[in-house]
Formats: structure tokens, sequence, C-alpha cells
């Protein structure tokens, strides 16, 4: 696909200074095209993998970009055109698949101040004796080398966004809150039923006492009734027998 393009398929009618990324791999680019990327003034990142570049001459100077890959290209030499460009705030660029062979043709990459990841894969450079620890001492702020740190620890994902775990973090803290809110909830209902168990309870040995008291007072009271009526008999049988002796003596 030509440039104008492929362009025209990502931009369509907006602005050039509201463009912040541009994906143009496999695009057929002459390096005087490049030139004609500096209107996209705040791009932030930019892809030309696949491009078959050979030369970087006229590198536009993007003050915002912090992300560049220029895999593989015919590249092997010309990266003074980068140091240029004054690429202040490029932290990340990938040279994988080029055809950078000597130490040397790396060293303009002293000017990218701000260069912490620098991805070196499959170019002819790798094989040269020590150098891994040759880079990360001529680029001083450089964090990783094709992917491992200098103690060869692997990059971790989290590096390549840093807004991932900011999100990470609060979807967490968010996760946590509902926890938490869930378990005060569930102590709540829990005391509730325990408070209402309770005060069952109470009002069942309250009821419990007051039917033993009634109870208590019936039983007394129907003991006192029989009582009563037992002596009524016995004081009835004494006077029949009084009257009875006394009958007998009037016929003697």
């Amino acid at each position: 696909m030509e440039l104008e393009a492929a362009l025209t398929a990502q931009v369509g009618s907006k602005p050039p200074e509201q463009v912040t990324e541009l994906v143009l791999d496999t695009c057929k680019l002459a390096s005087t095209a490049l030139a004609g990327l500096e209107k996209f003034s705040n791009l932030t990142r930019l892809t030309l993998n696949g491009c078959s570049l050979t030369s970087l001459e006229g590198f536009p100077q993007l003050d915002n970009l912090k992300s560049l890959e220029l895999t593989d290209n015919q590249l092997s030499e010309g990266l003074e055109a980068l140091q240029d460009a004054g690429l202040l705030a490029l932290t990340r660029l990938s040279l994988a698949g080029n055809r950078f062979a000597s130490l040397d043709s790396l060293e303009p990459l002293t000017g990218v101040v701000m260069l912490n990841d620098l991805d070196l894969y499959n170019c002819p450079v790798t094989e040269v004796d020590g150098y891994r620890q040759s880079i990360f001492d001529m680029l001083g702020n450089l964090k990783y080398l094709d992917g491992f740190d200098a103690d060869d620890n692997e990059k971790d994902d989290e590096d390549d966004d840093g807004d991932g775990d900011d999100d990470l973090l609060s979807s967490e803290v968010g996760d946590e809150d509902d926890d938490d809110l869930g378990e005060d909830d569930e102590d709540d209902l829990g005391e509730s039923d325990l408070g209402d168990e309770d005060d069952l309870g109470e009002e069942g040995s309250e009821l419990g006492e007051e039917g033993d008291d009634d109870g208590g007072e019936e039983s007394d009271g129907e003991e006192g009734e029989e009582g009563d009526e037992e002596d009524d008999e016995d004081e009835g049988e004494d006077d029949e027998s009084e009257t009875a002796q006394a009958s007998k003596r009037q016929r003697r």
C-alpha cells in the first residue's frame, strides 16, 4: 500500500495534530517520504515495520514520540537521523530484523537519551562477542535489550503499558471494597438474626413463667375448694350420727 493511501485509511478527515498513533507497516516508502510525517506533531507511537527502508534520512522531528518500530527493514547504518530528529521522549525502539552488524553502527543511539528498551533481535550484531554487556555499557539508561534486562530477567508485560497496572489496582480495590461490604452486610444480618432470636427466647421465657404462675394459682384454688367440700361432708356425717343416737335414746 502506498503511504498516502495508508494515511487516508487511518486518519480520514482528522486534523494531523490530533493523531497520536500511526501504523504504517508494509507500506512502500522511500526515505524521502518520512519527512512528510512531521505534520503529525503529537504522535506517541509510530510503526514502520516491513517497509523496505534502507535509510532514515529526513526522519521527522516528533517531540512526543515514545515508541518507534522499524522491524524487518534493510537498515545497516544511518541512526544519526534519529539523533538529529531530537527524539527526546523516545523510550522504546525496535530495530529487530535489520542489518546492523557492528557496535559502532549503534553508537548514535547515545543521543536518544530516554531510550530504555531496545530490540535488535535477529540482527548480525547480536553475534558479536560481549554484545549485550557492550550495549548496556554504551546506553546508560537502557533497561531492556532484546526483551531481557542486564541480569537476563525477562521483561514484564506491564512494562509495555504502564496504564495497565493502574486499572488492575483500581479493579482490585473495587473488588476488595465489594468484599468488605458483603462481609459487613453478612455480619449485620447475622447479628440482627441473633438479636431477634434472643428477643423471641426472652418473650417465650416470660410467657412460660406467666403460665406457670397462673397454673399454680389455679391448682391451689382447686385444692382449697376440694378441702372445703371434704370438711362439709365430715361435718354432715357427724350431725347425722348425733341425730341417730338421740333417736335411739328417745326409743329407749
